[in-house]
């Protein structure tokens, strides 16, 4: 039945099923109807997108994978050389050590040459690991071979480039003798090396 109320709204008396359903939306079933396919279709969706990306993602991983993979002999010659660099830097560190540990031999006879004052000479010179000795000769005519040894041994001494390698440099004994009417001390000379 059609009815016709021409009061306004506010004036308008509800009935006990109007006022249950509220001013607002009313839920009918045929809301149902309509929303169940949208709402499928956005599943549909959804897991479509999701496939997609994993599809993707699956591309990738294998394209990925197969660069690895081509990779493989790259890496295990970064490998070995890597292997021949860590040994070849350990030599080098043990070579510089070694070399830090030496002792320059052809120096220390130089400033031996040059130390010598005039009517020194030596004659035998002898080295080990531990030691070197050194025997000479002097020959002073004014009678100061004590003197001349004692200069050459304080120019040793004073000489940080030869002296750094000893912990001590002594004079040994000295013996003199006539020879040929002249005077000569024959002297040893011992230096001790720092263990290193």
């Amino acid at each position: 039945m059609i009815e016709i109320n021409l009061l306004p709204v506010e004036l308008i008396v509800k009935t006990k099923a109007q006022k249950a359903s509220g001013p607002g939306f009313k839920f009918d079933k045929i809301y149902v109807i309509y929303a169940l396919p949208l709402v499928l279709a956005l599943f549909l969706c959804i897991h479509l997108i999701l496939g997609l990306i994993l599809v993707s993602k699956n591309i990738q991983f294998s394209a990925l994978d197969r660069t690895w993979k081509g990779l493989e002999a790259k890496r295990s010659a970064l490998g070995s050389f890597q292997e021949a660099h860590s040994m070849l830097t350990q030599d080098a560190a043990l070579i510089q050590q070694l070399s830090r540990q030496r002792v320059n031999w052809a120096s220390k006879l130089n400033k031996i040459s040059l130390s010598f004052p005039s009517g020194v000479w030596f004659n035998d010179l002898s080295v080990s690991a531990k030691d070197l000795t050194l025997q000479g000769s002097v020959i002073s005519l004014q009678k100061e071979e004590m003197s001349l040894i004692d200069k050459f041994m304080d120019a040793l001494r004073d000489d940080p480039a030869f002296f750094g390698d000893f912990t001590t440099l002594e004079v040994g004994q000295v013996l003199k003798k006539t020879v040929g009417g002249y005077e000569v001390a024959d002297f040893a000379i011992k230096g001790d090396l720092k263990q290193k």
